[in-house]
């Protein structure tokens, strides 16, 4: 199955779910947030929600400045 993911062509296994993404992608799950197609979703649904192909995914990571 084929996304996007801050905008990058990315090939993920069928029927994956926002956790199981993070850990294909190997990203940890600590200081970032997800939106599915201009949606945030909170962390409490990453497990069952599931990506479907073409979405369009989001992943910011917190940093620290000063």
């Amino acid at each position: 199955m084929t996304i996007n993911v801050n905008n990058q062509s990315q090939s993920i296994l069928e029927n994956s779910s926002i956790k199981k993404l993070l850990e294909q992608l190997d990203i940890l799950p600590n200081g970032i947030a997800i939106a599915i197609n201009n949606e945030v979703i909170s962390k409490e649904k990453w497990e069952q929600t599931m990506i479907e192909n073409d979405d369009d995914i989001v992943i910011i990571k917190a940093t620290q400045g000063g």
